[in-house]
């Protein structure tokens, strides 16, 4: 029976099917125990660029109780102007939450992501088991997921399943990005100018950025965030 602990090497060994995935040196390398948790929590993981993919991040975070976080982000370069591809996988026991997402960075994008969606919507409903375990965030951090996001709290029975509809989005995610060419022109700079009128507002809305700064301090927690999902 696979398990979800396994879905970093899932994911890797699918995206190696398509792209070259060579390893990114962080400023700060991996693993590290942020000293604010009095070396209590251990992050780990992978860091990949390739041809079309700024970043693709595979972090394992582990806390000092029954708690464990297999966390994903793939971004392709900014050139492509596509949505990122992002899973959570949170298990505490035979619990486990799961979130898996095609969707973009920042709000009000002006994008029609509509045909994306169409097709992650029609993978859910082939998984009515999942669904009957649909959840929804609490408070804002809903906004940042699409209508279209698997987001369920399951137990082990299910693991199969959800690695299944996983493999099915992230192929969706690597045939977009695979097909799609490069921006020029006009297109490309109004595109690297919203690219960065959208970095600038990460440092103070953006949870994942947030976490790093409660982990690693102010510069230290920007600096990781940006370097590690930016490249930056």
């Amino acid at each position: 029976m696979a398990s979800l602990l396994d879905i970093h090497s899932v994911a890797q060994e699918q995206l190696r099917q398509t792209f070259t995935l060579d390893p990114v040196t962080l400023k700060h390398p991996l693993p590290e125990r942020p000293g604010r948790t009095l070396g209590l929590v251990k992050i780990d993981g992978e860091v990949f660029s390739s041809e079309k993919i700024s970043r693709a991040v595979f972090l394992r975070i582990y806390f000092p109780v029954y708690l464990k976080i297999r966390s994903m982000f793939i971004r392709p370069k900014m050139e492509y102007d596509l949505p990122v591809f992002a899973a959570e996988v949170m298990l505490t026991g035979k619990k486990r939450m799961v979130i898996v997402d095609i969707h973009r960075t920042g709000q009000n994008t002006g994008h029609d992501d509509t045909a994306i969606f169409d097709r992650m919507i029609a993978i859910r409903d082939r998984y009515p088991d999942l669904q009957a375990y649909a959840i929804k965030q609490k408070g804002k951090i809903q906004e940042v997921f699409s209508y279209a996001a698997c987001q369920v709290r399951i137990t082990e029975e299910l693991d199969d399943q959800v690695l299944s509809l996983f493999r099915e989005y992230l192929g969706v995610f690597t045939d977009i990005v695979a097909q799609t060419s490069p921006l020029e022109g006009d297109v490309l700079e109004r595109t690297k100018k919203a690219y960065e009128d959208y970095l600038k507002t990460l440092v103070d809305h953006d949870p994942g950025v947030r976490g790093y700064k409660m982990l690693f301090g102010e510069k230290g927690g920007v600096e990781r965030s940006m370097d590690m999902h930016f490249a930056r």
